[in-house]
């Protein structure tokens, strides 16, 4: 259902935008709340974004909303279990081209020997593969500060590379 309502989302957006870019600080205010509302975490887990994600074409905002999707709502649901409360923080930070996204939680933490490359869960396969072959970037998971309470999620996306390659696509076309 939240990969359903994520999808449903950018599409809405995309919907209503004239030149085909989103102003993503709004997709992802949007999502944070509906992430809380579909995840039961209500008052328990505040999650919040920070900094600005600015405006992203639309075909790397379809890929990083299902991303956000997941890694948010895998903050929430292993990193707060028995109703523990705690915080879900989403930040996004533009700086030379690169777009860096990070999910930060302060909640139980990563499994012991715990491997993002060996996990078989769904929704990191899915994550895995839509951050490599969508989004051209590469992600991060770590404990949250030196006592390792937490996880950090973090994201780089490089933008100018995009353009650079439908740049050359187009010249290659021709």
């Amino acid at each position: 259902m939240r990969r359903v309502s994520s999808i449903a989302l950018v599409h809405e957006t995309l919907s209503s935008a004239i030149d085909e870019e989103v102003h993503f600080d709004d997709v992802v205010d949007r999502l944070m709340s509906m992430l809380g509302d579909v995840a039961g975490s209500g008052a328990r887990v505040l999650v919040r974004r920070v900094g600005s994600f600015g405006k992203l074409p639309a075909e790397l905002a379809t890929p990083l909303v299902m991303v956000l999707t997941e890694l948010v709502g895998n903050a929430v649901e292993h990193g707060f279990p028995d109703d523990r409360s705690g915080s879900v923080r989403v930040t996004g930070n533009r700086a030379r081209g690169v777009l860096t996204v990070q999910v930060v939680d302060d909640g139980a933490g990563l499994p012991a020997g715990f491997s993002l490359d060996g996990s078989d869960r769904l929704g990191l396969q899915i994550v895995r593969t839509l951050v490599e072959a969508e989004l051209d970037a590469t992600l991060e998971l770590s404990g949250n500060g030196p006592d390792q309470r937490g996880t950090v999620a973090t994201l780089r996306i490089p933008l100018n590379h995009r353009e650079r390659g439908f740049a050359l696509g187009d010249a290659q076309a021709n």
